[in-house]
């Protein structure tokens, strides 16, 4: 429970477009999705697109967890919605379903059927604080 109040606390945003990076992809591949001007942190790449910050961490070379914050550029996109998730979830299917499940939490989570990517949404105090994430299932 504590790795989610720390990405809370990272916070970092995406918004839908029309490429999108998935897990596991390279820093290669996540350029050519999100754009060349991601910012470099320690183990992790900062990618703004749409409206949102998106915060990639990786495992060795290969993207491990998306965390999609809003990051307020944009008037019009202040909140994740429904839609939002649910093109996220899209995305990284990979011809999966998604299932909505429950957690210890109690906040929405979101496991695919072949168990290997889970997602959550954690919500603060204000939208700005809304965060989605989408990472590798260690089950």
């Amino acid at each position: 429970m504590k790795i989610w109040t720390g990405l809370a606390i990272v916070g970092c945003l995406l918004a839908p477009v029309a490429a999108r990076g998935h897990i596991g992809d390279n820093l290669t591949q996540l350029r050519q999705a999100y754009g060349a001007t991601g910012k470099e942190a320690g183990n992790t790449m900062i990618f703004q697109r749409n409206g949102y910050s998106i915060c990639v961490y990786f495992d060795g070379d290969h993207s491990a967890m998306e965390v999609f914050t809003r990051d307020g550029s944009e008037k019009d996109k202040t909140d994740i919605t429904q839609a939002d998730i649910d093109s996220i979830l899209a995305m990284e299917s990979d011809g999966q379903k998604w299932s909505q499940v429950s957690s210890h939490s109690g906040k929405p989570t979101w496991l695919r059927s072949d168990n290997k990517l889970i997602a959550r949404l954690s919500t603060g105090e204000t939208t700005m604080d809304k965060v989605f994430v989408v990472m590798m299932n260690e089950k």
